[in-house]
């Protein structure tokens, strides 16, 4: 827990740094268009840094729950389009109240003026924004997903030769470390940025992904059975059909885990079934 706090409280100072950073360009861009100090404006600048840090989380936390990336092309256009449109103008407005409130009412001459420009860097900004949100979510989905990632794969194969083959895992859990043996792994599970791997000696999370698992351990014993599940063949109790064409794994824990087709597929080739 300790660990989780203090990425997220780095994650946060980062986005205040990129909001300074972005307040100061922004005021020296203007200056030569405006009367306003230099302090005054930067003032403003800052309050409209914050306003995009805030609209940034808030995309970054919708345009994953909604699944953009499994759309088709044309609907994903639509579907930026019309967010586009949503978030410039809630960018416009505040910008424009936060001037109102900071550089005053007698100057609202001059802040009408600079609207075509505050629009301009709202849209420029929410395109940067979604395309780096966007390829996160296709590289998240293909890192989830073996079937895409097989695809992905033709192209990179000679890479998998000089990947290191994992001998144990350290774990920190508040002030101690937890080292993993890989036989004593039973499975491995993704959840969200981070995995939960779950041992005869219980359950730890670590801040890695599935592709770094799937391709460090050993391929003769644990296999990618399901975009969320890496399963040590040693600890299989029974297989049974589950579902038309796929298959229960139980676990010699007692934990059930569903297999997928290309899943079950690669299990029966590590079982030589």
């Amino acid at each position: 827990m300790k660990l989780l706090i203090t990425h997220t409280q780095t994650h946060w100072l980062k986005l205040l740094l990129l909001s300074i950073i972005f307040a100061v360009l922004h005021t020296l861009a203007y200056q030569p268009l405006v009367t306003f100090t230099f302090s005054l404006f930067f003032l403003k600048s800052l309050a409209d840094g914050l306003v995009l840090l805030g609209l940034g989380v808030l995309l970054s936390q919708i345009i994953p729950s909604t699944n953009y990336v499994k759309l088709d092309p044309l609907q994903q256009f639509i579907n930026y389009f019309a967010l586009g449109i949503l978030v410039v103008i809630l960018w416009v407005f505040s910008s424009f109240v936060a001037s109102y409130l900071i550089l005053g009412s007698d100057n609202i001459d001059e802040i009408i003026d600079i609207i075509p420009m505050t629009s301009f860097i709202g849209i420029l900004l929410y395109i940067i924004d979604i395309q780096l949100i966007h390829h996160r979510m296709v590289e998240k989905e293909i890192s989830n997903d073996p079937d895409l990632e097989a695809d992905v794969s033709l192209n990179k194969s000679d890479e998998s030769h000089d990947t290191e083959v994992l001998e144990r895992i350290a774990v920190k859990v508040g002030q101690k470390i937890h080292v993993i043996l890989i036989p004593d792994i039973i499975y491995i599970e993704a959840d969200g940025d981070y995995v939960r791997i779950i041992t005869d000696h219980g359950k730890f999370m670590k801040e890695d992904t599935m592709k770094y698992y799937e391709a460090g351990l050993p391929q003769s014993k644990f296999v990618r059975v399901h975009r969320s599940h890496i399963v040590n063949v040693e600890k299989i109790l029974r297989i049974e059909l589950y579902e038309k064409q796929n298959q229960m794994l139980t676990l010699k824990n007692g934990d059930q885990i569903r297999a997928s087709v290309s899943g079950y597929k690669a299990l029966r080739e590590a079982l030589n079934l």
